[in-house]
């Protein structure tokens, strides 16, 4: 059975369908994520993210031949910044009281790993798990900044309310 066929038959388009999907899967991840990583290290993982995504862009490019190895090595850089980074950084989000903080932490670094991979992921590949409109939103140079962006802004806002 074409699973497109029924889904245009009934008149719900494929771009809203992996919308909806997307939209999903960014909310399954931000709670597992708040939940696994909880808010001790929420924020070390956010700045890890940076780390390795430093450390990417200085990467010499000849061993990154492939859009694969750039995300593996991303997310190896990750993992081991993120491992590391508790006798670095230690920050986190205080207070059971402030559980919202440690969703809209986990929801902002959801959408920025999302952003950085499909930024290194090429477009036509990309496009085949997302919409052309979710890629857009989370790939074009404006929103690609603002997810880069947002979560640096949320924590100093959450850390000025706390001091």
């Amino acid at each position: 059975m074409n699973v497109d066929l029924l889904l245009s038959k009934i008149g719900i388009s494929q771009n809203f369908v992996q919308d909806f999907t997307l939209l999903l899967v960014i909310v399954i991840l931000t709670i597992g994520l708040a939940f696994l990583i909880g808010r001790h290290r929420l924020i070390q993982m956010l700045i890890s993210t940076y780390v390795a995504l430093a450390l990417l862009s200085a990467f010499p490019e000849k061993y990154l031949s492939d859009y694969s190895f750039e995300l593996v090595f991303f997310f190896v850089a990750l993992v081991l910044v993120t491992i590391s980074s508790k006798k670095i950084f230690g920050i986190y989000i205080s207070g059971a009281e402030f559980m919202w903080r440690i969703f809209v932490v986990s929801f902002l670094e959801v959408v920025l790993m999302l952003s950085i991979v499909f930024t290194i992921t090429p477009k036509k590949i990309a496009l085949e798990y997302i919409s052309p409109n979710a890629y857009d939103y989370l790939v074009s140079s404006e929103f690609h900044f603002l997810w880069l962006f947002l979560p640096l802004l949320f924590v100093y806002l959450i850390r000025k309310r706390l001091n």
